[in-house]
């Protein structure tokens, strides 16, 4: 529900909060008080569009701000922790919008910074605005189905529903890929199959092309390899070599060791040396030994890579990356096989699966006719008891143009409000108090189902009075008691059964006019439906007739 709404610099109100309560509000004031001005501020606050024009004058910026209490709303709370917008722990979901003279606008939710379309999207699940504004959901065809489903409390078979249209259309989806690739099928596999038998006849192997690159490297500097080998043997093992200079500077050091002990450390470091010496020529002797010039493997190697090379650049991958690419040949091969296979089996599938949708969807219109009666029948009896006295209403569902995830309805809301007149779509209404009216007597049939916790009528008492206005005013108690009703009225039948009275009033301050607006008390309840009824004169009968009406309605 809407528990706080402050406006700042906007038109003609210079700074407001005002507290909502659960239940049934009125607004009321004067024409011109400024009473449009709250719903272009909430409007405003719920995404709408912004005008430039509203900031207030010599202002830079208008702020408007709502806080919603959602307690008993889950699947908005769900539906903010999904955007990451929530608050943690919180129960509550504030609403920001700032506008500035120059015409931009930012909105967030929560104190993020989101797009307009997530404001909306928040805000079609938070609240409804019914009157001569934009908020009328109850216009949307699908809406109209969404409300009659929730009428008619079958959110079992609109599951099912919807589950196997979701599985009938993901089989259909992938049967079309199938078949689109069938076209090129064999184009394809001819083409897998002469690269596999590529690759199966090159072979390549895992880590074959560094191996080879190393065995190439080798055999191609052979000679200079064994050439060098063997000069470095004869400089460590032969005469007057490295382990020959060695052995003499140690026997010379053993001389004198006994008169000088210091020496002792530099021989044992001459005698590990040596030992080094000796173990590396004994490697250089054995790696010489066994390289071999071998022309003939040489050339075998350079075809070998020259193989792997040329393969390589054809398939646009690095040497290395050959088996690779042979596996993922040979997958893709397995793949489109399978697929063919497979292609048969889900045609049968998607038949079945069709059928099944059908059936399931079947069962969902025979439940929405049956629910459509009902709920007709209802809501003409509230459009009659509202003052629409011929006033008949009509829900039709017929065969939509496609299925959809809805099912195979179409549903329309039809209204006739005059004698005479013929049914025709409740979009088509033109007149706005009408539509108002028509709208009440939906919300008051649908309230206990209804997912939309806060309702907002916009002089929904236009071109009645008398005891019709006193049955607005009950209805829209009743309505109250499922969920919260805000209404701006110019009837005092209609705002003396308002849990809440919010009083509108303009004055001047400093040769500036403010819009302010007062929750009133009992007594001062009281004074205004006077003002009401009585306008600018107001006599001590018209005192006593507000508070009769007062008194009356609140004892209901």
């Amino acid at each position: 529900m809407l528990s706080e709404l402050s406006i700042q610099n906007l038109a003609l109100i210079e700074k407001l909060t005002l507290n909502f309560q659960n239940g049934f509000s009125t607004l009321t004031g004067e024409t011109g008080a400024g009473k449009s001005i709250l719903l272009d501020a909430l409007g405003l606050a719920l995404g709408e569009r912004a005008d430039s024009s509203l900031v207030r004058y010599d202002t830079k910026r208008a702020d408007i701000s709502a806080r919603f209490d959602l307690s008993r709303l889950p699947h908005v709370q769900t539906w903010l922790e999904k955007q990451e917008l929530d608050e943690a722990g919180e129960s509550e979901c504030f609403l920001r919008r700032t506008l500035t003279a120059e015409g931009r606008s930012k909105a967030y939710i929560n104190g993020i910074p989101v797009s307009l379309n997530q404001l909306k999207t928040l805000s079609s699940m938070l609240i409804d605005i019914h009157g001569q504004h934009e908020h009328q959901s109850l216009l949307n065809p699908v809406k109209q189905l969404e409300l009659l489903d929730a009428f008619a409390a079958h959110p079992k078979l609109v599951e099912n529903c919807q589950e196997s249209y979701k599985i009938w259309q993901k089989s259909k989806q992938l049967l079309a890929k199938l078949e689109t690739e069938k076209e090129d099928y064999q184009n394809k596999l001819e083409l897998l199959q002469f690269q596999q038998q590529e690759f199966a006849d090159l072979a390549p192997q895992e880590g074959e092309f560094t191996q080879l690159e190393q065995e190439q490297n080798t055999l191609s500097h052979a000679s200079e390899i064994k050439q060098n080998g063997e000069l470095a043997y004869q400089l460590l093992e032969e005469e007057n070599g490295a382990s020959d200079i060695i052995n003499r500077a140690m026997h010379a050091l053993e001389q004198i060791c006994d008169y000088e002990p210091k020496f002792s450390a530099p021989l044992q470091q001459l005698n590990s040396a040596l030992i080094e010496v000796q173990e590396a020529a004994s490697e250089i002797q054995s790696f010489s030994d066994h390289i071999e010039l071998d022309p003939q493997q040489l050339a075998q190697i350079e075809e070998r890579l020259s193989s792997l090379f040329a393969t390589a650049k054809k398939y646009q991958v690095e040497p290395s990356e050959l088996p690779q690419k042979q596996q993922q040949i040979e997958q893709t091969l397995d793949e489109l096989q399978h697929n063919n296979d497979s292609a048969d089996e889900l045609r049968i599938a998607v038949i079945q699966q069709q059928e099944q949708f059908y059936q399931t969807a079947g069962k969902l219109t025979l439940s929405r006719q049956k629910a459509a009666k009902k709920l007709s029948k209802q809501i003409t009896e509230g459009m009659q008891e509202l003052g629409m006295a011929n006033g008949q209403f009509s829900v039709e569902i017929s065969t939509a143009k496609s299925p959809s995830i809805l099912g195979t309805d179409a549903c329309i809301f039809e209204v006739s409000a005059n004698k005479g007149q013929p049914l025709q779509a409740l979009a088509k209404v033109a007149s706005g108090g009408e539509l108002s009216r028509i709208s009440l007597a939906i919300q008051v049939a649908t309230a206990e189902v209804a997912e939309l916790p806060t309702l907002i009528f916009d002089e929904v008492d236009v071109g009645i009075g008398g005891g019709i206005a006193e049955v607005v005013g009950e209805k829209m108690r009743q309505l109250g008691e499922h969920k919260q009703i805000l209404s701006i009225t110019h009837l005092a039948q209609v705002a003396s059964h308002g849990n809440q009275h919010l009083r509108i009033s303009k004055h001047d301050k400093k040769s500036v006019t403010h819009t302010q607006v007062q929750p009133l008390e009992p007594e001062e309840r009281i004074d205004e439906l006077a003002r009401m009824l009585g306008g600018m004169t107001i006599t001590e009968q018209t005192q006593k007739m507000a508070q009769e009406m007062w008194q009356q309605a609140q004892a209901k």
